[in-house]
């Protein structure tokens, strides 16, 4: 015979059922923001990770070329005032084949744009997604229409954040790290580890889609050829680039289709204008700073005054993550740090510059 009565076996009362529920809910709610926390904390290292390798990359071209890539945009110093102006191949084309990816380089002429159908292996190069040059933070990524790869970081090339007020001043634009044709890493006299040549810019987007962001330069396909690039000494039109080399452009690659705007797309790593001058939020007043990393992040878009479509508002050619707080750079020594949104924009300004010698204390970047 059982030596327990069957009366007294019960099941789990409805009451106690519900208990149990409600505590599991409460420590799931509990924990969720930790582990999302952790989440993007991981995410956030894995971004910083990639600068640091962008930026042995950049040690090794130049080491082996005895000067730093272009940015594929620079100022033009033929010009008053200094302009920008562009060349055929990104930084992120140059190198590729320090990131272990030099079969995409081998596949690239860069007589051509990258989206020129005339030489179609630029355009099967560019459509290869790059790991490296993406940060797992962007939760607003959309792939692009042309199936091109992308980035979510931008080169530096220059500050023109005013030294005294620290709002966008046009004429006290001076040039980062990356210049047009590259200059040697010791020519960097404010330091390697002082100056700024990648930045986090993960919110740019292709201009039909949210956040519907704009170049101000003109596409050399999208356009006809009327872009001007640089040829070392001047700015000419795209069509006369391809004159003065014999070459004949072929238009839009077959599927190909370009922006209403005709302006060249910032996110493709191929695209010379990726990279960017750091010029502050354009909405930002010497009594009223706003943040210049991460600024005008609310609304998602941007607010009235400087949505982010806008040049310089939010993402659109700007420091921007969707990391809390702040974003990550990388440094022209191969080292990578997180710099604080409230930053003051005379102090970013500084770290931009590359041979400014204005003076700043490691205490101004952070909070």
């Amino acid at each position: 015979m059982n030596a327990f009565n069957d009366a007294e076996r019960r099941g789990i009362s409805l009451v106690e059922f519900m208990v149990v529920i409600s505590i599991l809910g409460l420590l799931v709610a509990l924990l969720l923001p930790a582990l999302q926390a952790a989440r993007e904390t991981t995410r956030r290292t894995s971004c910083l990770n990639n600068l640091r390798e962008q930026g042995s990359a950049l040690l090794q071209f130049e080491a082996a070329n005895g000067r730093l890539p272009s940015a594929g945009q620079g100022t033009d110093p033929t010009l008053s005032p200094p302009a920008s102006a562009f060349e055929m191949r990104s930084a992120f084309a140059q190198m590729l084949p320090y990131l272990e990816e030099a079969y995409l380089t081998a596949e690239m002429n860069f007589d051509y744009a990258y989206n020129d159908a005339a030489w179609p292996n630029n355009q099967t190069a560019a459509k290869t997604i790059v790991p490296t040059y993406l940060c797992p933070s962007n939760a607003f990524r959309t792939p692009d229409p042309n199936g091109y790869g992308l980035t979510d970081y931008m080169p530096a090339i220059y500050s023109d954040i005013d030294l005294d007020n620290g709002v966008y001043e046009p004429l006290s634009r001076m040039e980062g790290a990356f210049r047009l044709g590259g200059m040697p890493a010791g020519k960097i006299i404010d330091g390697l580890s002082r100056t700024i040549a990648l930045a986090e810019d993960a919110g740019r987007s292709f201009e039909a889609y949210f956040p519907n962001t704009i170049s101000q330069s003109a596409d050399p396909i999208f356009s006809g050829g009327s872009a001007l690039v640089w040829n070392g000494k001047t700015q000419v039109t795209y069509a006369q680039w391809c004159a003065a080399r014999g070459i004949t452009s072929g238009g839009l690659a077959p599927g190909d289709g370009a922006p209403a705007s005709g302006r060249r797309v910032m996110n493709r790593w191929a695209e010379p204008a990726s990279s960017g001058g750091i010029s502050g939020q354009p909405n930002s007043t010497p009594g009223n700073l706003i943040n210049p990393i991460n600024g005008n992040d609310a609304p998602v878009g941007g607010p009235p005054g400087c949505p982010w479509n806008q040049t310089n508002c939010g993402p659109n050619e700007e420091v921007w993550s969707w990391h809390l707080r702040g974003a990550n750079v990388g440094m022209c020594d191969g080292s990578a740090r997180f710099i604080y949104s409230k930053i003051d924009p005379r102090v970013l300004r500084r770290l931009v510059t590359a041979d400014e010698q204005a003076p700043f204390s490691d205490n101004d970047v952070h909070e």
